[in-house]
């Protein structure tokens, strides 16, 4: 009896010997986490309230919105579209559109559209736009048709940032499409861009002006309702990168954006450079050269990230250590 009573001691101190060996080489151990999410940005700009000239109180100067020799004065004055803030989703105030071609009825046949082309509500960019449901697109498409020598025609566009990242406008390029050599001496645009709301330059300062920035030459411009536009001969393979002043849209929700006017004019050439002029001073041109004819305008604005070309060389911080 009493010897099994030892051999079960002696067991017990082996097995608790045991148990205590395996702990003695167990450490104590912890973890430190570090869990870095990234997600990348959105880039976009887009052209939302497009109109006919002028949609506000402060477009509308006492000028005019269309040329066409019509009536006393020849002209519609700026304030005939405007229709307010109203509604961002139409061009003019209801029913204008309408009245100015019962005004021109006997004089003229013109037909005109401007639209945003597939065009959908913005999600981000300007509150003022965002909260009323404005539409937006990258492409506005203006057609003019049956126009004539001393025609002229004006349109507006706000242009707002829908990304995530500033933008800045980086380059303009206007190309000429189905025109003959006639029309595009006949032809000319103008375009001026502003920009509103900016924290750093104030409520409203230029963008661009494209006379200014090519300072062509007298023959390559014409004149009407003291407005230069631009023959369209003039235009191609013009670089205009670097004519850019103050160019940036801020991203949401800053309410920064830029304003774009584009007129589109048909020389009224009484002196019959390139038609057969007045009766007074006729030319021996041929009128059929002018007539029936068509020309696309295009018009892309190139755009940049804010950042192109800054911070790249930064002075090195304490990081630059592990590149050893």
């Amino acid at each position: 009896m009493k010897r099994s009573g030892k051999r079960s001691l002696v067991s017990g101190i082996l097995a608790l010997s045991l148990v205590l060996a395996g702990t003695g080489y167990a450490y104590w151990t912890d973890t430190l986490n570090v869990t870095t999410k990234a997600t990348t940005g959105e880039f976009g700009v887009e052209f939302v309230d497009l109109g006919l000239y002028a949609q506000y109180g402060d477009e509308a100067r006492n000028g005019w919105s269309i040329i066409d020799g019509v009536g006393d004065n020849g002209y519609v004055n700026d304030g005939f579209f405007t229709r307010g803030s109203s509604n961002y989703n139409i061009i003019a105030k209801p029913g204008s559109i309408e009245a100015y071609k019962n005004r021109a009825k006997g004089f003229n046949s013109v037909e005109f559209d401007a639209k945003l082309v597939d065009a959908k509500v913005i999600k981000k960019g300007a509150p003022t736009y965002v909260n009323a449901k404005a539409l937006g697109s990258g492409q506005i498409e203006i057609n003019i048709e049956n126009m004539y020598p001393g025609y002229a025609q004006a349109f507006r566009s706000d242009i707002v940032n829908v990304g995530d990242i500033a933008a800045k406008l980086s380059n303009l390029k206007v190309d000429v499409k189905n025109a003959d050599d006639k029309m595009e001496k006949m032809l000319g645009v103008a375009i001026y861009v502003t920009g509103e709301f900016h924290q750093s330059n104030g409520n409203q300062y230029d963008v661009f002006k494209l006379g200014q920035a090519l300072g062509v030459a007298p023959e390559d411009m014409f004149t009407m309702g003291g407005v230069q536009f631009v023959r369209l001969s003039a235009l191609k393979g013009v670089d205009l990168k670097d004519k850019f002043d103050k160019n940036e849209i801020l991203c949401h929700p800053s309410d920064n954006r830029m304003d774009i006017f584009l007129g589109v004019a048909m020389d009224p050439d009484a002196e019959g450079v390139y038609t057969t002029g007045t009766v007074e001073n006729m030319k021996d041109n041929d009128d059929a050269l002018t007539q029936n004819k068509e020309a696309t305008i295009l018009v892309d604005l190139l755009w940049d990230q804010f950042n192109v070309g800054k911070g790249i060389d930064a002075p090195a911080n304490i990081l630059k250590e592990q590149n050893k």
